[in-house]
């Protein structure tokens, strides 16, 4: 046994030392009430940080009061309101968040910084996790994308790199106030058929066989863990990694998976509990894998 596990008995793991595929950032999946998702965690701060998430703190839990903030937010700045996180939401609240910071650069933390990430991660400049700091990785891929735009290479997000990473991928961005009202109706306009077809668009992510299980949750943090999967990638230095421990012979090692109510994930770990049709999922502290417990959840194994 490698590390101490909540609720049962898996053994640890990430695949984090080098980046994940399958590794999903807030605007990747629908998120909706009753949905437990790292990403929740990350939709609360962003609401909260704007003025609509009034809970003491982020839970990762999407329910009743995470439901009414987004449904604000989708009321306050023209989005169809249904208190569902697709991703035109998504990208609002991105949008959002750059437009009030103006300005991203090496020591910026926070959601911003993970949807830039995830922007340059599909662009193909950023080929590592997607975790919310802007480090020396990150001042690299904008470097790169800079320099494949003719913009002036110094590594900080500011708006001209903004408006060229966004308007080349379909996106209009807002990075001036004279422009906020008409970005506004256009997005009025258009968010109903957008709204509609984003329910549509996780099932056309998530191809594979698909089972049932029975699912609890695990952590590294604990004294005398070591934190090391089954793969032998670290969870102690990568704690924001979507991990899962399996049965090899149900679900195959370092097989990318989507978890339902987690999000996508890395079967990178094993445990001796973990028999048959049965996951543990990793979460960075005993809190939140407690919140987890223990419940039946579906799991498709991604072609």
């Amino acid at each position: 046994m490698l590390k101490k596990v909540i609720a049962t008995g898996a053994i640890t793991g990430v695949i984090m030392g080098s980046p994940i595929v399958g590794e999903a950032a807030l605007g990747d999946h629908t998120l909706k009430q009753g949905m437990w998702d790292k990403d929740v965690h990350q939709l609360q701060q962003s609401l909260k940080d704007k003025g609509y998430f009034h809970y003491t703190k982020t839970t990762g839990y999407y329910g009743d009061i995470t439901t009414a903030s987004v449904k604000d937010f989708q009321k306050k700045n023209g989005l169809k309101v249904d208190g569902i996180t697709g991703k035109q939401t998504a990208e609002a609240l991105l949008q959002s968040s750059l437009n009030k910071s103006n300005l991203l650069q090496q020591g910026s933390k926070g959601y911003a910084v993970s949807g830039l990430q995830s922007e340059l991660k599909d662009q193909g400049f950023y080929n590592y996790t997607v975790d919310g700091i802007y480090g020396p990785v990150t001042v690299r891929a904008v470097k790169a994308f800079q320099t494949a735009k003719g913009i002036g290479i110094d590594g900080i997000t500011g708006p001209q790199t903004i408006k060229a990473l966004y308007s080349d991928n379909g996106v209009r961005v807002k990075t001036e106030v004279q422009s906020a009202a008409p970005a506004q109706k256009t997005a009025t306009a258009s968010a109903p058929k957008a709204e509609a077809q984003e329910t549509k668009a996780p099932a056309q992510k998530k191809q594979g066989k698909t089972i049932s299980v029975e699912s609890t949750a695990y952590t590294a943090s604990c004294n005398g863990c070591s934190g090391v999967t089954a793969n032998g990638t670290n969870l102690k230095s990568n704690p924001n990694a979507k991990v899962i421990a399996v049965d090899p012979d149900v679900i195959p090692l370092n097989s990318k998976v989507y978890v339902e109510g987690y999000g996508y994930a890395t079967a990178a770990d094993t445990g001796g509990a973990i028999n048959g049709n049965r996951i543990d999922v990793f979460y960075p502290s005993k809190d939140t894998a407690n919140q987890w417990g223990r419940k039946t959840v579906k799991v498709t194994v991604l072609d």
